[in-house]
């Protein structure tokens, strides 16, 4: 498996001593703690990579290549994340867990980290390359590890994310909602503006707290426990929503389709790379 684990890597010897070091001696060379410990040296890979990437800020460059190394940074921030998650989730499935949610976030988080890195490099397009020559040879390196962790991971799980015959259906086919929503989820989906709380109102008109979406968001707490409700009231807001890692648990309420309108018109031709056209993006 460790050696699996770093398959395709350029000095393997050393992906293989990374990984040994990780586990605690011959009592933990199970197959989890194995890829635990592939799970741990990836996402140490990751944030060397973030060094290297954030090494060229000092440079002058031109400004597509600035913002395409600040999207870089952003996205291998997201995989470093991605892939702690990852580990808690693994944590669980170790300690016995048979919840299929465990084994269905653990996917979903690698499979986020893996494409973070393409869309990093997708952002030198315009430029003469140089620089993504540069950083290409550490993303790859990552990018590979993540997926020889997945790979890992399904040879382990060769049904992974099904539910036993016996388990509970994940699914309330009366309410048409998954069993994971809370009652006071439910409630606050089905509800109209009018009959929520809502902790901040945005429009146009300056009839509620704010006039843009951008300005509610910043606002609004960083890593909130709770749901933080922001309204948007009709119109057409004109504008490239950013949703920031640390702003967490928000929630945006408009006033129906057609009637709460966001549009963004960034595009590559002036100058923004893929990751910063969304209109809303995180």
């Amino acid at each position: 498996m460790i050696i699996q684990a770093c398959h395709k890597i350029e000095n393997q010897t050393s992906c293989q001593a990374n990984i040994q070091s990780r586990l605690e001696g011959p009592v933990d060379q199970n197959p989890h703690s194995i890829l635990r410990a592939a799970i741990e040296a990836t996402l140490n890979e990751a944030r060397l990579a973030i060094d290297v990437v954030t090494k060229f800020n000092t440079l002058s460059i031109g400004s597509r290549e600035q913002i395409a190394i600040e999207d870089c940074k952003e996205l291998l921030d997201f995989s470093v994340s991605e892939l702690a998650w990852s580990l808690g989730e693994m944590k669980k499935i170790r300690a016995g867990s048979k919840d299929v949610h465990y084994q269905g976030n653990l996917k979903a988080w690698l499979s986020a980290a893996l494409s973070n890195q393409d869309t990093c490099l997708e952002g030198f397009e315009g430029t003469d390359r140089h620089l993504e020559s540069f950083i290409r040879g550490s993303l790859t390196q990552v990018t590979q590890l993540v997926s020889n962790v997945l790979t890992l991971y399904t040879r382990l799980h060769s049904l992974p994310f099904k539910p036993s015959r016996n388990a509970s259906s994940t699914h309330d086919v009366s309410m048409d909602f998954p069993r994971w929503i809370t009652d006071g989820e439910k409630e606050l989906l089905l509800s109209s503006p009018s009959g929520m709380h809502v902790d901040a109102i945005v429009a146009l008109d300056g009839s509620g707290h704010y006039r843009t979406i951008t300005q509610a968001i910043s606002e609004a707490p960083n890593y909130s426990n709770r749901r933080h409700i922001i309204y948007v009231k009709r119109g057409v807001y004109r504008e490239n929503i950013d949703m920031k890692k640390k702003k967490t648990n928000i929630m945006l309420v408009g006033d129906g389709i057609g009637a709460t309108v966001v549009s963004g018109n960034r595009n590559f031709m002036q100058g923004w790379t893929t990751f910063r056209t969304a209109t809303v993006g995180e």
